[in-house]
């Protein structure tokens, strides 16, 4: 087999997908970016950044160094309003692929203006995940573009290769600047220097990081500078199987819950990229066996209302807990807010549990 045919193989087909299995991560995606990763959090911060002064206006390297300051605050409403009005054309699939590019461009934009202020926080991934995936068909079943027989093209997985490699080099653009910093000599305990300065410096001292500061077990911390570099280098490594990324997507959210608890940082941007992997296909046929079960109705019915059962089941969980945690009635004395906790946590549960049901079928094989 040929080099150009084996990396053909890598892109399109390490990954599988199906038009119903798109349509749920199409709405989860829509949803989970409405309802906790919109920009700024409010138009109260672009107000804030319109009023600044020309010389506080230092742009990331791209377009928005054409300009000469922060825009108007009609400009800000006007790009917030077309991101809302497109991601519920995608949550639709209403004009689905230009719905997701138009979500991508419009959360780019407002990016790149609260970055440019000078601090950069690593949500890239957040308009990477619609743009991508938008060239996925991920509109081609359950959506307003099939209601209306328009003509659609069939379903696509190499989006899923692409950003599995925008992941990994993320991930590798982490790790490997550590080993020049220093992390691997057993003199110093990066891990340990950082959770000082989360601690004393920012001040986030909620869940467990007031114990951690307190442990001070210099092997211990060693081995984490040593799993952190070998975990993010090793990404790139994954990338060669579908089932080593998934692994690796997994181990990133174990990851990254040990760091919310310890360090008090969340890093949920991220896991709307990690839940692209999920089998979505399975979780479909899930609901549409529930709903079939429940109201003894099949066909190609249980599938239309099983997906609007999903829709619902979101909502439910969703819209309670992203009010709560705008209210800020818990995690008060910390940066964290509730909804990060809660999703982060969900997240590791599921992963835990999909890792013990995996290693009691390969026990149960084994001992067969």
């Amino acid at each position: 087999m040929s080099l150009k045919q084996r990396f053909d193989g890598w892109i399109f087909n390490s990954y599988r997908v199906t038009a119903e299995g798109l349509a749920l991560l199409r709405i989860f995606t829509a949803l989970f970016i409405l309802l906790f990763l919109i920009p700024g959090s409010g138009m109260a911060h672009f107000g804030f950044l319109s009023s600044l002064p020309l010389d506080f206006y230092s742009p990331p390297p791209g377009p928005l160094r054409l300009l000469d300051g922060f825009p108007s605050l009609e400009i800000f409403q006007i790009i917030h309003t077309i991101l809302i009005v497109s991601l519920f054309a995608m949550l639709a699939g209403y004009h689905t692929k230009w719905a997701s590019i138009l979500t991508g461009i419009s959360l780019l934009i407002l990016q790149g203006f609260i970055y440019s202020v000078g601090k950069v926080n690593h949500e890239i991934v957040i308009p990477l995940v619609p743009v991508i995936m938008a060239f996925s068909n991920w509109g081609v079943a359950y959506s307003v573009d099939f209601w209306r027989k328009k003509r659609t093209s069939a379903p696509e997985s190499w989006p899923l290769s692409l950003l599995a490699l925008f992941i990994a080099a993320m991930m590798f653009t982490a790790g490997f600047p550590k080993i020049l910093g220093g992390w691997l000599d057993p003199a110093t305990q990066a891990t340990q220097g950082h959770l000082f300065n989360q601690f004393f410096i920012r001040e986030r001292q909620a869940l467990l990081a007031g114990w951690a500061v307190g442990f001070n077990q210099v092997i211990f911390w060693e081995i984490l500078d040593w799993l952190t570099i070998l975990f993010e280098i090793g990404f790139i490594i994954a990338l060669l199987k579908a089932g080593w990324f998934r692994m690796f997507v997994g181990l990133a959210v174990v990851f990254h819950f040990s760091t919310m608890l310890v360090l008090n940082i969340a890093f949920l941007p991220n896991f709307l990229a990690y839940a692209v992997f999920l089998n979505w296909d399975k979780l479909f046929r899930t609901f549409k066996t529930a709903y079939s079960r429940f109201s003894r109705i099949s066909g190609p019915k249980s599938g239309d209302r099983s997906v609007f059962l999903f829709t619902g089941v979101m909502l439910i969980l969703f819209l309670p807990l992203a009010w709560i945690s705008r209210r800020e009635f818990v995690l008060t004395q910390s940066d964290l807010m509730l909804h990060e906790f809660v999703l982060v946590t969900a997240a590791f549960t599921f992963v835990v549990f999909a890792a013990v049901k995996k290693a009691s079928v390969l026990l149960s094989g084994k001992s067969g």
